[in-house]
C-alpha cells in the first residue's frame, strides 16, 4: 500500500522528521529499506523514468567526481541548469560531497548572475556544454565549470557505492537569492534541518503511491517543497522539462505521470481555474499560494475539485518556503480572506508589536517565525542578517533565531494566522518576492533615468502589476520598449514592470519626496496609448478582438507592444490558447517574438515555411533562440 505520513506502520521511522538528519541522511533512508524501495521512480520526465537506486547510484558517483576537483566541506557550487533531472541528481550530488548549492537561473542577465556569483563565489559551477557556452569566455563566474554531459564519461567512472556519512543538519544545504531594499540580491542561506522538517512534515499528505509535479523554477523556493518533498518521502518527482509550458502541457503532464500532488502560484492558480479546472481534476491535494488567494476562485476550486484537498500555503524564503497552511475547508464562504493557517509542524510563529513584545489575542501585529525552518541568515551580509533574524528568546532552543517576516497578521483564538499586508514596500508578482525599492534602483542605474518611481496597481479583474513611472535623463525620452529591454540586461523577468510610463518630471510631496499617490492611471489602461486598430485583414482584426478581451482595454494599436499594454507572462498563455482555437498552432516562442498584432497577423497568415531563405531561417532560429531566453526570463511560476 502507499505509505503516508502520520501512519504507523513499518515505514513510519523513516519518514519522520528526524532534526539531526540531513537532506542526504534522509534519501538514503528511502533507498536502503529494501529492494522494492530503490526500484521505485524517483524522476519522472518525457518518457525518461529514473529510479531511486539509479538515482542514488548517480548522485554517489557525482559527488566522488566533485570531491575529486576539490568540492567539500564548507564549499558552494553553483547550478547553473534548467529544471531537469540532471539538476535534482546535481543536487544531490553537491549535498553528498558536503558542499551547498547555490541556483544561477539561466533566464537571468549576465549583470544579474554577475553580482550573484562575484557575492557567493562558488567553488564550481555544474551546467551543461550547450548553456555554459551559450555564454563564451564572458560567464559570469569565475569558478571552474563542470560540464555535466561533457564529463559524463568521466563521472561515470566512479564508484557508485555510499559515501561515508558525515555532516550536520545545521550544516548549509543552498543558497537562494531574493530581492533586496538595497538594489541588489541577498542570499538567503538554508541549513539541512530546515529541509527535512520542510518535507518530513503533516500539512500534505506525501507517500510512495504520490507522484509530485516539479514546475517552480530552481531559483524559487517552491522548487524546494516540490523536489524534497518528494523525494524524502518515496514519492515520485515528475519534472515539466518544457521551459514555458502551455495550460494545455501543464495539464498533459499531470495525466501522463499520474500526478497527485501540486504547488501553483496563487496568479497560474487563477488561471488554471478560470481556464483549465479540469486538468487539476487527477490531483488529490493543491497547494497554492506565494500571494493572496482570491475567495471566489477557491470557491470555485472547491466547487469544481470534489476530490481534492485545497492547501493556502505561507511563507518567506528564509523559514523554508512554508510557515503557516491552512487547508481550506470544503464550506468556505466564497467571498471572505482565506487565512494562511496555523503554523506547520516544527514551526512557532509569534504575533509581535513594534519593540517586538506580544500582541493581545486578535490584535494585529508583525508575523516572526520561529522553529527548525529558520534560515542561517544572509550570505555576506551581517547587519541585515542581525537586523532580521534575532535571538528567539520565546522559548526556542539555545542558538536557535527567529526571522522577522515585515508582514502584518492577526491570529485567532484557534490559532488560525490572518495574512493583513506589508509593513515595506515589498510585494509579490506570480509568487516571486519583488522590493519595490530594488526595482527603482535599477531603473535608476539606467543612464537615460533621471528619477524613477515603481508602484502596484491593480489592472482590469484585480491582477496586481507593477507600473515604472520614469522621468527621463535624455532628449528625445527613450520610450517604453526601450526601457523595457535596457531593464532586462540587468533585473531578472520578475522584476521587470508591466508597464512604463514617461513623465516629463515625477510628482513631488511639499518636503521634495516623490508623491506615488499622485502618480496617474497607465494611458494604456485608459486605452488611449497609440491610435485604434485598423485592420487591414481578417486575422488583424481578431487578433485585435483578442488582445481588447485579454488586456481589458477599449482599442489597440497595429504596433502596440502586448507587454506595454500591461500584458503579462500569463496573459500570453492565455493568448496562445486562443490562437490555438481560432487559428494554426504556433510555438509559445512565436509570442515572444512578434508581439505587436500586425507582426503576429503576418506571422499567422505565412503558411508556406519552404519558401524561406537559408539566411531567413538562420535569422528565425537566432530569434527563436532568444524568444527562448526571453520565456525563461518572464516564467510566472517562476514559476513556472
Amino acid at each position: 500500500m502507499a505509505w503516508r505520513i502520520g501512519q504507523d506502520g513499518p515505514n513510519s521511522r523513516s519518514t519522520a522528521f528526524d532534526p539531526s538528519h540531513t537532506i542526504h541522511d534522509a534519501f538514503f533512508g528511502m533507498v536502503s529499506d529494501d529492494c522494492d524501495s530503490a526500484a521505485r521512480p524517483a524522476i519522472l520526465c518525457g518518457d525518461r523514468v529514473i529510479s531511486y537506486a539509479d538515482l542514488d547510484a548517480g548522485s554517489n558517483r557525482l559527488a566522488r567526481y566533485l570531491i575529486g576537483k576539490g568540492v567539500g566541506a564548507g564549499s558552494l557550487v553553483g547550478l547553473f541548469l534548467h529544471r531537469s533531472p540532471e539538476a535534482v541528481l546535481a543536487m544531490l550530488g553537491i549535498l553528498k560531497a558536503g558542499a551547498a548549492f547555490l541556483p544561477l537561473d539561466p533566464a537571468y542577465p549576465a549583470d544579474h548572475l554577475g553580482f550573484i556569483a562575484q557575492d557567493a563565489r562558488p567553488a564550481a559551477v555544474a551546467s551543461s556544454a550547450e548553456l555554459a557556452l551559450a555564454h563564451g569566455p564572458d560567464r559570469p563566474w569565475t569558478a571552474p565549470t563542470i560540464l555535466l554531459d561533457a564529463e559524463a564519461g568521466a563521472i561515470a567512472q566512479e564508484s557508485s557505492a555510499p559515501l561515508p556519512g558525515g555532516g550536520a543538519s545545521d550544516d548549509l544545504a543552498y543558497v537562494m537569492y531574493t530581492s533586496g531594499t538595497t538594489g541588489r540580491p541577498k542570499g538567503v542561506m538554508v541549513p539541512h534541518r530546515g529541509v527535512v522538517r520542510l518535507a518530513r512534515n503533516d500539512f500534505v499528505d506525501l507517500g510512495p503511491g504520490d507522484v509530485v509535479l516539479q514546475l517552480a523554477p530552481l531559483s524559487f523556493d517552491a522548487s524546494t517543497f516540490e523536489i524534497w518533498g518528494a523525494l524524502l518521502n518515496g514519492a515520485a518527482l515528475a519534472v515539466v522539462s518544457s521551459p514555458r509550458p502551455s495550460f494545455e502541457e501543464i495539464g498533459e503532464a499531470i495525466v501522463r505521470h499520474g500526478v497527485t500532488t501540486a504547488w501553483l502560484t496563487a496568479s497560474l492558480f487563477h488561471a488554471m481555474v478560470d481556464r483549465h479546472i479540469d486538468s487539476l481534476r487527477p490531483l488529490r491535494q493543491l497547494i497554492a499560494g506565494g500571494d493572496v488567494l482570491s475567495p471566489g476562485h477557491v470557491r470555485r476550486a472547491l466547487d469544481g475539485l470534489p476530490g481534492c484537498r485545497l492547501i493556502n500555503g505561507y511563507g518567506p524564503t528564509e523559514n523554508t518556503t512554508f510557515t503557516c497552511c491552512y487547508a481550506i475547508p470544503r464550506d468556505a464562504p466564497a467571498d471572505a480572506p482565506v487565512p494562511i493557517g496555523p503554523p506547520i509542524a516544527h514551526t512557532k510563529v509569534y504575533v509581535l508589536d513594534e519593540a517586538l513584545r506580544p500582541v493581545a489575542g486578535g490584535e494585529i501585529g508583525e508575523l516572526v517565525a520561529a522553529g527548525d525552518g529558520v534560515a542561517l541568515g544572509y550570505l555576506n551580509r551581517p547587519e541585515l542578517t542581525a537586523e532580521k533574524f534575532l535571538p528567539d528568546t520565546f522559548g526556542g532552543s539555545p542558538g536557535r533565531l527567529m526571522y522577522r517576516t515585515g508582514d502584518l497578521v492577526r491570529q485567532r483564538a484557534d490559532g488560525v494566522v490572518e495574512f493583513l499586508g506589508r509593513s515595506d514596500r515589498q510585494v509579490k508578482i506570480n509568487g516571486k518576492r519583488v522590493e519595490l525599492d530594488e526595482v527603482e534602483a535599477a531603473l535608476r542605474r539606467l543612464p537615460e533615468v533621471a528619477d524613477a518611481a515603481a508602484i502596484l496597481r491593480a489592472h482590469g479583474s484585480g491582477q496586481r502589476q507593477i507600473v515604472a513611472y520614469v522621468a527621463s535623463r535624455v532628449s528625445p525620452p527613450a520610450d517604453a520598449s526601450a526601457l523595457r529591454g535596457r531593464l532586462r540586461e540587468v533585473a531578472p523577468e520578475h522584476m521587470i514592470p508591466a508597464l512604463f510610463v514617461i513623465l516629463d518630471a515625477l510628482p513631488l510631496t511639499p518636503n521634495g519626496k516623490i508623491d506615488r499617490d499622485a502618480l496617474p492611471v497607465p494611458p494604456a489602461w485608459r486605452g488611449v496609448d497609440g491610435e485604434p486598430a485598423q485592420a487591414s485583414s481578417e486575422v488583424e482584426a481578431k487578433l485585435a478582438a483578442i488582445w481588447r478581451r485579454l488586456l481589458k482595454v477599449p482599442y489597440v494599436g497595429l504596433d502596440a507592444n502586448f507587454f506595454d499594454l500591461g500584458g503579462s507572462s500569463l496573459d500570453l498563455m492565455a493568448l496562445h490558447e486562443e490562437i490555438r482555437a481560432q487559428f494554426d498552432d504556433v510555438p509559445m516562442t512565436a509570442l515572444f517574438e512578434h508581439t505587436t498584432i500586425r507582426s503576429l497577423a503576418a506571422r499567422l497568415e505565412t503558411r508556406d515555411a519552404g519558401k524561406l531563405s537559408i539566411a531567413d531561417i538562420q535569422d528565425r532560429k537566432q530569434r527563436q533562440n532568444e524568444a527562448l531566453r526571453r520565456i525563461w526570463r518572464r516564467r510566472t511560476m517562476s514559476s513556472l
